[in-house]
């Protein structure tokens, strides 16, 4: 990530500040432990709040992984490549991130307007619309990852060569 980079620096400071939503996950669900066993006065939305926060947190990792290069590979193959060869390997898993990546946000776009117009609420007792504001944060973040993986795309066709 370069100084000049507004979209890595977007995700990295979006993840480090929703990381911290780990923690309100355990302190919430750690209150419905002590609130239900403790003192036999279980909660209905400690479930929902957990399941949520921990959902917006992951969402965004996504885009974090891909701006500090953390995602998965066999680099035991990968780093014995000629860098020409390397080269190839980034292009094409750029296109098939990125392909996939526009299919999920259009489809997750589709999901999240529906389920807005609707208002969808979670169905449980609290009955809040978390499902409506997760799908459209599920979007958002999958469109960040979409255009991280076209800027890795153009990172990879124009690298110099030997880098």
């Amino acid at each position: 990530m370069t100084e000049r980079d507004p979209i890595g620096r977007l995700a990295t400071v979006l993840n480090l500040r929703l990381s911290w939503v780990y923690a309100v996950a355990v302190l919430v669900t750690a209150y419905e432990v002590v609130m239900r066993y403790g003192l036999n006065s279980p909660t209905i939305w400690v479930h929902d709040i957990a399941i949520a926060v921990c959902a917006v947190a992951f969402v965004f990792g996504g885009a974090y992984a891909m701006v500090t290069d953390q995602h998965i590979r066999i680099t035991s193959v990968y780093d014995n490549l000629p860098s020409r060869m390397k080269r190839i390997v980034d292009v094409f898993n750029a296109l098939c991130t990125l392909g996939f990546l526009a299919g999920l946000t259009y489809a997750a776009t589709i999901q999240a307007s529906r389920s807005v117009a609707l208002m969808e609420t979670s169905g449980h007792a609290w009955d809040v619309p978390i499902p409506a504001a997760l799908k459209t944060l599920l979007a958002v973040g999958v469109f960040l990852m979409a255009v991280l993986a076209l800027d890795r795309l153009l990172r990879a066709l124009f690298r110099r060569r030997g880098n």
